[in-house]
This record gives C-alpha cells, sequence and structure tokens, in this order.
C-alpha cells in the first residue's frame, strides 16, 4: 500500500484538497471511467463495482489515478482476507440482530460545513457481556458500504428509497469525522475487545477506508482514560492519534469542533433523537440487503497475483 495514504487521509494537504476541488468533471469522469474499465478487467477483484464507490475512491486519493488503483487493491484484498468482518453479511443473522440492538451507530445527516460527514457511535446496552468486536465492527462496514453507494449530501427525502441521482464528486464528502462516546464504559468491557478485530478495524480505516478520516472526537471521557488510550495506541498511527481529540467536561468542548445543530437531540442537536436516527440506518442497510450479500461486488475469485493478499 501506499504510505503517503495515511498522511493524505489525516494531516491537512491544502495543495491536494485545492487539486481536488478543482478537478473538472470532463477530468475526474475520464479518470473514473478508466477506473471502472481497469476494475472490471482486474483477476484480482470483483466483478462489479458501483461508479459512486470507485468515485469515492478516487477522491479519497485526491484524483491520483495510480494511488486509487493501491487504495482499492487493498480494500478488496483485505475484505477477501477477513470475510467474517466485510462479506458474511445477513440482516437476519441472530449475532447481527443483537449488535444492531446493544450498539448505536449512526451517520449522522448532512455535511458539515468543512464538508465532512459526522459519525457517532455508543453503547446502547451497558453490560459488558453484549458487546461483540465481530459484530460491532460488520455492522460498521455494513452501514458504510451501504451510505457509499448514495451521495452524502441530503436531498431532502430521508425515505432510504432509490431515486435518480446525477453522479457528481461535490456531493461526496471530503472525509468522516467521528464521535464517540464512551459514557458507562468500564475496565469490564475491555476484556470483551478483541485485540485481533481491533487490530484489522484499526488498519482497515486507516490505509483501505475509501474516506479521509479528518478527526474523532472521543466524548464522556472516564477516569481511566489513560488506559484506554494505552491500549488502542499500538494500533494507531502518529496521524491519528494527533487527530484524536478527548472532551473530558461535558460538551461545550465538542460544539467548538462540529455544528451543533447535526448532532443527536440527546446531544443538544437538531439532527432528530437516537431512535429515528438508528432506525434510518437499520433501514438503509435493509434497502441495500442485496447489494450487501451480493458476492459479485466483494469476493475475488483469484487473488494469485495480488500485491496485498499477505495483509
Amino acid at each position: 500500500m501506499d504510505k503517503d495514504k495515511v498522511n493524505d487521509n489525516n494531516v491537512d494537504k491544502g495543495d491536494k484538497e485545492s487539486a481536488s476541488s478543482s478537478s473538472s468533471s470532463a477530468e475526474w469522469s475520464a479518470k473514473l471511467a478508466e477506473l471502472i474499465a481497469w476494475f472490471e478487467g482486474n483477476p484480482n477483484l470483483p466483478e462489479k463495482i458501483e461508479p459512486i464507490v470507485m468515485l469515492r475512491f478516487l477522491k479519497c486519493m485526491a484524483f491520483d489515478v495510480k494511488r486509487t488503483k493501491s487504495l482499492v487493491e487493498l480494500n478488496y484484498s483485505m475484505r477477501n482476507k477477513h470475510p467474517h468482518l466485510f462479506m458474511d453479511r445477513n440482516m437476519e443473522d441472530k449475532m447481527t440482530a443483537k449488535g444492531l440492538r446493544v450498539s448505536d451507530l449512526l451517520i449522522l445527516p448532512g455535511i458539515t460545513p468543512q464538508g465532512n460527514k459526522l459519525l457517532f457511535f455508543r453503547m446502547a446496552d451497558l453490560d459488558p457481556q453484549t458487546r461483540n468486536s465481530v459484530e460491532e465492527t460488520k455492522i460498521f462496514f455494513m452501514m458504510s458500504d451501504a451510505r457509499f453507494t448514495m451521495p452524502d449530501v441530503d436531498r431532502g427525502t430521508g425515505t432510504g428509497t432509490e431515486e435518480a441521482y446525477e453522479l457528481d464528486e461535490a456531493n461526496i464528502a471530503k472525509g468522516d469525522v467521528q464521535i464517540v462516546d464512551i459514557e458507562g464504559y468500564t475496565l469490564r468491557h475491555l476484556a470483551y475487545v478483541s485485540i485481533f478485530v481491533l487490530r484489522i478495524y484499526m488498519k482497515f480505516l486507516q490505509e483501505a477506508y475509501p474516506s479521509r478520516l479528518q478527526a474523532m472526537h472521543v466524548i464522556n471521557c472516564p477516569s481511566y482514560l489513560d488506559r484506554l488510550i494505552s491500549m488502542m495506541s499500538p494500533f494507531l498511527r502518529e496521524e491519528v492519534r494527533n487527530m484524536i481529540k478527548y472532551h473530558t467536561e461535558g460538551l461545550e468542548s465538542l460544539y467548538k469542533e462540529v455544528p451543533r445543530d447535526m448532532l443527536p437531540e440527546e446531544y443538544g442537536g437538531k439532527a432528530g433523537s437516537i431512535a429515528e436516527l438508528k432506525a434510518r440506518g437499520v433501514q438503509s442497510i435493509k434497502d441495500k440487503s442485496a447489494y450487501l450479500s451480493d458476492e459479485r461486488y466483494w469476493k475475488v475469485t483469484s487473488q494469485s497475483k495480488s500485491r496485498w493478499s499477505w495483509f
């Protein structure tokens, strides 16, 4: 993998952002067509990819075709290396249903003035025994993959139904900002975290995810925050560690970083209640269930020549 990928994801690259924003429709459309043709003819990649998904890869790499190809190859190689996290997806599975019930993983509506998408996570059930790293990771990437097939800019329906739209890179967020509420998180919860799954999740998020990680905000931090940080540190590149902000005294400091109105009502915002937002997210997965379980979009039949097969 191009080692500059994480730097581009997590460090403000003014020149690259400028190049991204000034890329004309004709320029990125030609590059997109080239990449889709390359994808469909590559035996080390799945059979199909949605154009908007490829456009996300391309925008993530500042419209650099060569580096986009490297990102795409690593993404699908890791998916196929760990199918229990990225490909074995069934909304009717009891463990997945339980994971959805005990965790609130939300993709908040709209984009920030900086052009970023807000993602929100918290525990809905505080019982440590309900934690399941595999299912939580699987659900996050199911929601992400469903989201990636549609524009990030709201078009006013909120129904989850399919409707025609014109492909436009301007409707794709520049990156993601994660907000993690760890209220109620105890040392007992740490015992139920799979280090193996955590390592894969963080590697994929930092190196293979088709969206730039711009910032991570951790709210309602516990007194043992130092232990939590020490557990996470080995899996985080320095650039990512520097992007994490810990809010230890209320939410006022968070409001200075993200638009308050975009947050759930329970956190002083106007985006809707946690229950409403969660129901919308679950419905998005259901609406895209055929796509999410279609192996033609995910499974690589031959990786014999893939340079990423060892990841």
